[in-house]
């Protein structure tokens, strides 16, 4: 078998969140494994870091970078639906 690195692999490029059934982005924990965590993130293993609010492990760098991870910016958006309800 010939070796090929993770980043190689096929898989969707725009998966970009991890979900749950309802449909809600839920963290990927620090202590996942940063090949692990680029695969559900689709992206290259260095590229993976900390999410800043919650040190949840996000795409941090390089090109198409999210800082915040998707769980905190649901989160956010989840607040801000709330907060314009009433």
């Amino acid at each position: 078998m010939i070796p090929v690195a993770v980043h190689e692999l096929p898989c969707r490029a725009d998966v970009r969140t991890v979900g749950t059934m309802d449909g809600m982005p839920r963290r990927i924990e620090p202590s996942t494994d940063r090949t692990a965590a680029a695969r559900m993130l689709g992206c290259a293993p260095d590229e993976v870091g900390y999410c800043p609010r919650c040190q949840g492990l996000t795409r941090r760098y390089g090109r198409g970078a999210q800082i915040i991870c998707t769980a905190c910016r649901a989160a956010e958006e989840a607040g801000r639906a709330a907060s314009g309800a009433g």
